[in-house]
């Protein structure tokens, strides 16, 4: 291999290079789009289902609580704090929940902008446009490992909530 493979553009390549580079780049510039289409599809689908499983939880376990609240069971004086702090754990655990989708939207901008980039059709001819992400501020990264942590602590916004009333409900 001679030195003209340090040129930015391919035409100057040598011919058994320039073939091996087009083929090669041909094959991520196609892999790129699909996985493209791929994030986009599951990044919605996934999204929605998750954040519509944990709102419906929390608004479930508020809808039981509020039902408790009714008299539909003699709880004794002293389960009402413990039904309340039951009720505020699901209240944060919505606010975490809406938390993580926005940062799961922020992740799904992110992303495309990232395939947008990297999808450059300048690859099959120009070696300094090969795709690279910047390890050091990697949005996509980040969002992705917050909005599962935000998730993460939705739910267990729920199981603090859920013990808080199981708290209620079992000490008179």
């Amino acid at each position: 291999m001679s030195n003209d493979v340090n040129k930015p553009f391919v035409s100057d390549w040598p011919e058994a290079d320039r073939a091996r580079y087009e083929q090669h780049a041909r094959e991520v510039f196609k892999q790129t789009a699909e996985l493209r289409a791929a994030s986009q599809r599951n990044h919605v689908d996934y999204g929605r289902w998750l954040i519509a499983s944990l709102l419906a939880v929390h608004g479930g376990s508020l809808y039981a609580i509020s039902g408790l609240w009714n008299g539909s069971r003699k709880l004794a004086d002293t389960a009402m704090p413990a039904l309340v702090a039951g009720a505020g754990w699901n209240l944060f655990g919505i606010g975490f929940i809406l938390i993580a989708a926005f940062l799961a939207w922020l992740n799904f901008q992110f992303a495309e902008r990232q395939y947008f980039k990297w999808g450059d059709p300048a690859i099959l001819y120009r070696s300094d446009y090969w795709p690279k992400g910047d390890e050091r501020t990697d949005p996509v990264t980040a969002t992705l490992f917050l909005s599962a942590a935000f998730g993460l602590t939705s739910f267990g916004c729920f199981v603090a909530g859920a013990m808080s009333v199981f708290h209620a409900l079992t000490n008179p």
